[in-house]
């Protein structure tokens, strides 16, 4: 994965990151996200990681006041530049001017990991084929291992002509802050041994993988348990754990022998959720809601 530049360090600018529905015609879909260190990892599902900086979060209304448009300072040339978060139509510097679509702090993008292979998954689908360029649908971060590492994955749903079932793999937080021309995977596990659902989450720790294997809306999705035999190969642990509905991303809290994750959805259709978002709902029939839970890794591994 090669290193892009941030932005001239004369005139820097940004532009607006848009969130988009997958299947992805546009846009960004950020499909997990790791805070390691100064940085923040963002997966994007089809281009790879996109890297942000904590120490960079800019302030475009220090007085509160939104009609102040306050002033920001001058650039490497004195060019002196003000804010104004009260347009929201508008995003970056435009004749010295920050906007920000109306949001009063802003964190601009410092790097971009992408692949060097070709993207070959069809373009709105979730289907994937085995080779080339992954998708990025989901990251975490595996802090049992010398050095730290990444684990970045996809979501897929196979389908005829594009059999794959997902590739999972790792790589050193330490060579992507290093900055350097390519960073290479650890190794790729090439077909998740999933049943009929798609990937949405893997977390690593002591030498097992935990994949959330997410069935929609219509059963509770399931927690596998792999480990990694002589060859590299991913092979389970156990049988599936029942979890949520639309199980999606997974993280390991240190310290508390805990794995958690979010739930995408509960059951219904999207007319139910539209019919039910902005009322009150007594009868728990709320289909919009999530739902954040987590396992004690000691009963999921002393489970047969």
């Amino acid at each position: 994965m090669p290193c892009g530049p941030a932005f001239s360090a004369d005139h820097v600018s940004f532009d607006g990151l848009h969130a988009a529905e997958y299947p992805i015609q546009k846009g960004v879909h950020a499909g997990g996200i790791v805070w390691y260190g100064n940085y923040l990892y963002v997966a994007d599902t089809r281009n790879g990681l996109r890297v942000f900086d904590m120490r960079y979060i800019m302030d475009l209304d220090p007085d509160g006041d939104p009609g102040t448009h306050d002033a920001m300072g001058a650039d490497t040339d004195g060019v002196k530049t003000t804010a104004n978060v009260e347009d929201k139509t508008k995003v970056g510097r435009h004749d010295n001017v920050w906007y920000s679509f109306g949001y009063r702090y802003v964190m601009p993008q410092v790097a971009a990991w992408k692949f060097k292979a070709t993207q070959s998954n069809p373009a709105g689908s979730y289907a994937c084929v085995a080779t080339g360029a992954p998708k990025a649908s989901y990251i975490s971060l595996d802090r049992s291992t010398t050095p730290d590492r990444l684990l970045m994955g996809e979501y897929c749903r196979p389908q005829s002509g594009y059999p794959s079932t997902g590739r999972i793999a790792s790589f050193p937080v330490a060579a992507l802050e290093g900055r350097s021309s390519d960073v290479a995977a650890e190794g790729w596990a090439n077909y998740l041994p999933l049943s009929n659902g798609g990937a949405q989450g893997a977390a690593a720790t002591g030498g097992t993988l935990y994949v959330n294997e997410s069935k929609g809306t219509d059963e509770p999705g399931n927690l596998w348990r792999y480990q990694w035999d002589g060859d590299g190969r991913l092979t389970a642990k156990g049988a599936a754990v029942k979890t949520a509905r639309g199980a999606e991303d997974l993280y390991v809290e240190r310290g508390t022998g805990r794995l958690w994750s979010v739930s995408e959805h509960r059951p219904g259709s999207a007319a139910d959720c539209t019919a039910n978002r902005d009322t009150a709902d007594p009868a728990g029939t709320d289909y919009c809601q999530r739902v954040l839970y987590g396992h004690k890794l000691s009963r999921l591994d002393g489970r047969p």
